[in-house]
């Protein structure tokens, strides 16, 4: 079985409580005078180097206001063992208390947020979402540390896209986000 380094995202001592929680290392994202959104970047740029050992086949990436049950985990970790080198994405319904719009979207699509359900998408969140080592990697080259909400993942989709490094949906995965 492959190593997955498993981390959550709590923004500021927010994350929804969950039993499933354990098993993740909590990275815990505070707003700062510069940052009133926090430095997600610099967190999971820290994660990494913290917690990438030279085995690990990448990051599992659990957002705090996302609740997921142990089969979510099995489900993602059953993909990543399948397709190591893609990005893994659950598919999540965004509320617009968090996205803004007037309607759900889903937490993946092609060139945007959307309805539209592809089966490989080019953008992503960090709902519940497997990042490989070569796109993590190059991400910390790129300046991960550096960057801000909301840039974190746009900056990931392109490295992802510059790396020609593709993403699949894992339908067996159900999460369900919490922010509405």
């Amino acid at each position: 079985m492959q190593q997955v380094v498993l981390v959550r995202l709590d923004w500021d001592r927010t994350a929804v409580p969950l039993r499933e929680a354990h098993r993740y290392f909590t990275v815990h994202i505070s707003p700062e005078p510069e940052h009133p959104f926090g430095r997600k970047g610099l967190w999971l740029a820290s994660a990494w180097r913290q917690l990438g050992t030279p085995g690990a086949a990448g990051m599992l990436v659990l957002d705090g206001d996302v609740a997921i049950d142990p089969r979510d985990t099995a489900a993602m970790l059953a993909a990543v063992e399948g397709e190591p080198k893609m990005i893994q994405v659950a598919p999540v319904r965004l509320w617009p208390a968090s996205t803004k719009r007037a309607s759900w979207v889903l937490g993946h699509g092609k060139g945007d947020f959307s309805r539209d359900d592809p089966d490989d998408p080019d953008v992503w969140g960090l709902s519940l979402t497997y990042l490989p080592r070569r796109l993590i990697e190059a991400c910390v080259k790129a300046g991960l540390a550096g960057w801000a909400y909301p840039n974190v993942d746009r900056f990931m989709h392109r490295e992802a896209r510059r790396l020609k490094i593709p993403a699949r949906v894992v339908r067996e995965a159900e999460p369900k986000h919490l922010n509405y």
